[in-house]
């Protein structure tokens, strides 16, 4: 069967989204289906994830271009250029299934399939609503969510019932790993070092801020403690000169993106995984494959990540940069409950958390 994943930002950008697409993609390729990712273009290397699956790259109108009436009206209109490439594409190509995850492209997916037999489904992890969202969705084949929390943001606002499909980690890339030498070296890492990691988008909802925080308030009982973050994004700067207010900037190395086959690595070289989280996380996936590299994790309560930590690691109110800190040093000072985090951690992720299951439930869904 013929499967179209159109999202701008997988061939643009790096986050959670864009590698879930991916990830999605190689999944149905592995169970013989002919897929199609398409996205914007970009001089960004494609992933390794991309091998054996199709791309098409469209060019688009960057949001920065379009005047500020909003973030939302920027993304839109973003979309809408990118849209206008695309579609012609989109509807000559023989697709069967087309998969989108952003609720800005519901009209132009709609319009696309119309006429051309092809069954739309949307999978959300976010709340995005604007006038007639429900309208549009309530005409697609499968309405998806990547958490019950989002499931119920979307009922709330549509009356609709999507069903909640958890997204997978990719075991052959996350699992536990010897830490990577390269990086440990261009970090200066040292026998002693006690080491919090995170793999984030560099945004400010992400929360890396409250982890500097956390560490300034710890930085004279625990002389040895460093942040490797590994991401990119436009907070990046402001992350820099938070850490130097803070007295900590010797101490935290922002490592830009990395690609996910060194992810592992990446993680083998701390201790505990931190994910302080300010604003909605609809699932928080980076935590769960913090988890299955066999990592003990502290995020933030609030979304989706309950869903993913559960008891199998530690959750702290958002912004509460005390208790962050509070949280990662009894982690810090107990080796024997990180073991236990981290070994109930992986098994959970290992269980919940795949993307066959994923794609199983997508293939039923679109049948």
């Amino acid at each position: 069967m013929r499967w179209a994943l159109y999202n701008l930002t997988t061939t643009t950008q790096g986050g959670g989204v864009e590698m879930s697409v991916w990830a999605l993609g190689r999944e149905l390729a592995r169970r013989g289906h002919e897929v199609t990712i398409m996205g914007g273009q970009s001089k960004r290397p494609l992933p390794a994830l991309a091998q054996g699956l199709g791309v098409r790259a469209f060019a688009f109108t960057p949001r920065e271009r379009f005047p500020d009436l909003g973030t939302r009206a920027r993304k839109l209109m973003e979309r809408l250029s990118f849209a206008r490439q695309a579609l012609p594409d989109l509807r000559a190509g023989g697709f069967e299934r087309l998969l989108i995850f952003k609720s800005y492209d519901l009209a132009p997916a709609l319009w696309a399939a119309r006429g051309r037999g092809m069954r739309v489904g949307f999978l959300s992890g976010g709340s995005e609503f604007y006038p007639g969202y429900a309208t549009l969705a309530r005409r697609l084949d499968y309405l998806g969510a990547v958490s019950a929390f989002t499931a119920g943001q979307m009922h709330m606002a549509t009356g609709l019932t999507p069903l909640v499909n958890h997204l997978g980690v990719d075991f052959s890339l996350f699992r536990p790993a010897e830490p990577d030498p390269e990086l440990a070296q261009a970090c200066g890492m040292e026998p002693g070092d006690e080491t919090l990691v995170a793999a984030v988008r560099l945004v400010a909802l992400k929360g890396v801020q409250r982890a500097i925080n956390a560490l300034a308030i710890l930085r004279d009982r625990r002389p040895h403690l460093k942040l490797l973050v590994a991401g990119e994004g436009p907070y990046r700067q402001e992350l820099e000169r938070r850490a130097q207010q803070a007295g900590v900037a010797g101490r935290v190395r922002l490592l830009g993106f990395l690609p996910p086959e060194r992810l592992a690595g990446f993680y083998a070289l701390g201790r505990v995984a931190v994910f302080p989280s300010m604003g909605e996380e609809a699932l928080g996936l980076s935590i769960a494959e913090a988890m299955a590299c066999g990592l003990p994790v502290v995020a933030s309560r609030l979304g989706g990540v309950p869903e993913v930590v559960a008891d199998c690691g530690l959750l702290v109110p958002p912004k509460d940069d005390q208790a962050l800190a509070q949280a990662l040093e009894g982690l810090l000072d107990d080796p024997a409950r990180r073991a236990d985090l981290a070994a109930r951690g992986r098994e959970r992720v290992a269980r919940e958390f795949t993307w066959p299951a994923c794609v199983a439930r997508l293939e039923e869904g679109l049948s």
